[in-house]
């Protein structure tokens, strides 16, 4: 693969960051802000159909680019075109760009 280069990244994507609040009840809640917008090169790498709690559910995986300068683990998520793309690895590319491989559980 070529480094990938500031005309590739042409899809805006929404870095989100979870953060855990207790109710009156003292019962845990997540929620999600955004952290930055950002610019990226997003791929489709297929898909698959696995069973969850005997129900079918649909799993695709896309490989993310963005530049560095942002802060993003896998402790993050992505929005996207109404996606929600949970952060599996982040893998450093030459020249400042980093590799997300991230899944969508439509379920």
């Amino acid at each position: 693969m070529r480094t990938p280069t500031a005309g590739d990244l042409n899809q805006q994507v929404a870095v989100q960051s979870a953060a855990v609040t207790r109710t009156t009840a003292n019962a845990e809640v997540l929620t999600w802000s955004t952290t930055a917008t950002i610019w990226a090169r997003i791929v489709e790498r297929g898909g698959r159909e696995p069973l969850l709690a005997d129900r079918p559910v649909m799993v695709v995986a896309y490989e993310v680019t963005v530049r560095d300068g942002v802060a993003i683990t896998h402790a993050n998520r992505l929005l996207w075109n109404g996606k929600t793309l949970s952060i599996e690895t982040v893998t450093p590319l030459p020249r400042g760009y980093y590799t997300l491989r991230c899944l969508e559980v439509d379920i």
